[in-house]
């Protein structure tokens, strides 16, 4: 079975190919790591999560009470109206995650990098080992301060900071509101969790393709580089070809005698070599006329 063309064409650069995959290779490397302080890192962006997780509650709740005592019923009064904790703590979500709470953490821990650092809120829904990815079916008066980093230590840094700004903010919108001490929204903080690492991108995907695409590019190129000798060498035969066939075609006009030049019809140089032979003077068509002179005298 004959080998393709192509299989032959690489082979026949199989060094080329050879420095390329090793090109390859180290450009394939630093694609997905870099070197920091003498240290391989993965170039892979990385990100970690912590959560502080709050309580909503009231000097009213009877969370911890088994049953509700009767009270007196006056006529002329409205009973009052308990607000929904659980409705409230989405609400609270949005002002937790908000510019203006972000600028309170900022001023205390910094500004944040708006590619890698984020702070979020969210209403829980699941039981304590749940994932708020994937909703349960509870509503809650329970909020989680989420700070996202780079880094685990900066994340929970971030969650911690957003939970202590935001109960600040209730509070003086509470005091600024006059609002009495029975009826306040009360926040009592229920844990901060250690920051776990989130999700995030591949780190052999830019290894794989860039080892694949610069070893691609040498195979172009090799097969560039046999196109482009295959084309000189198909060009200088022909040259080679042409040269060898007007060395072979015959001389125009009549055929010509030993010795005597195709280009000479008239048989002058003939004339010079009697000539000379016969010591007759300078070649010409003359000294034919004077042999035949000297043999008729």
């Amino acid at each position: 079975m004959e080998t393709p063309k192509y299989l032959q064409v690489l082979w026949n650069y199989k060094w080329v190919l050879a420095f390329g995959a090793l090109v390859a290779a180290v450009a394939a490397f630093f694609a997905g790591f870099a070197i920091v302080e003498g240290q391989v890192v993965s170039r892979a962006q990385q990100t970690w999560t912590a959560a502080t997780t709050m309580l909503l509650t009231s000097e009213s709740d009877r969370l911890y009470q088994s049953q509700v005592p009767g009270v007196p019923i006056e006529q002329g009064t409205s009973d009052p109206q308990v607000i929904d904790m659980a409705s409230t703590a989405l609400v609270y979500a949005y002002i937790l995650s908000s510019d203006m709470i972000q600028d309170t953490v900022e001023a205390e821990i910094g500004p944040l990098d708006p590619d890698t650092e984020s702070i979020t809120a969210l209403r829980r829904t699941t039981q304590p080992t749940g994932d708020e990815r994937f909703p349960g079916r509870y509503d809650l008066p329970v909020l989680e301060a989420v700070g996202t980093a780079g880094t685990a230590a900066r994340a929970e840094e971030i969650s911690r900071a957003a939970a202590t700004a935001f109960t600040a903010y209730v509070v003086a919108q509470q005091d600024a509101q006059e609002i009495a001490p029975e009826l306040r929204v009360l926040i009592e903080p229920l844990g901060a969790s250690d920051a776990v690492e989130g999700d995030s991108s591949n780190p052999a995907i830019p290894v794989v393709v860039t080892f694949v695409g610069v070893f691609l590019a040498f195979v172009v190129l090799v097969f560039i580089i046999a196109g482009l000798r295959s084309r000189s060498a198909r060009r200088k035969a022909a040259r080679t070809k042409a040269a060898g066939d007007a060395a072979e075609e015959p001389a125009s006009g009549t055929d010509a005698a030993p010795g005597v030049a195709a280009s000479d019809p008239t048989g002058i140089a003939l004339d010079a070599e009697v000539g000379e032979l016969v010591g007759a003077g300078p070649p010409s068509r003359r000294s034919g006329r004077a042999v035949n002179e000297n043999e008729t005298a």
